[in-house]
């Protein structure tokens, strides 16, 4: 039982963080750079925490290399959401499956942010990931 819950505790927590990585890609022409796009990635990893936490501890097995595994594909599934997003906004044919009345949503590319976050993210499940086990 233990087990399906860390499983589950993961699941949610990571998909909290997908959403803030996916985010952190994407460039909303109304919202500053700097500061904004920190305070988002915040307010994911904020977000994301407990879940992951409550999820590493009710973990039966490696708890450290398990959310470190979590981290890392919560960055891939991130990164690789992010760009088909931005594909298929690029993509004309999709413009015009748009309604008429409703205008083009601009969403840029931001691949600083993007490839940063995502970098330090997997960079620390990683080091989670090949962390020595106590037990």
């Amino acid at each position: 039982m233990r087990r399906v819950a860390s499983i589950l505790l993961f699941i949610l927590g990571g998909w909290i963080l997908t959403s803030g990585i996916v985010v952190m890609w994407m460039d909303f022409t109304e919202a500053p750079e700097g500061g904004m796009k920190l305070l988002m990635i915040a307010i994911f990893v904020l977000f994301s925490l407990p879940f992951l936490l409550l999820g590493a501890w009710a973990s039966p097995g490696k708890r450290w290399a398990e959310l470190g595994l979590t981290l890392m594909i919560t960055t891939g599934v991130g990164a690789a959401m992010a760009l088909m997003t931005l594909t298929l906004f690029m993509d004309p044919s999709f413009t015009k499956l748009m309604p008429p009345d409703q205008p083009m949503p601009d969403i840029k590319f931001s691949p600083t942010a993007g490839a940063t976050v995502s970098l330090l993210i997997g960079a620390a499940g990683w080091l989670l990931y090949r962390k020595p086990s106590r037990r």
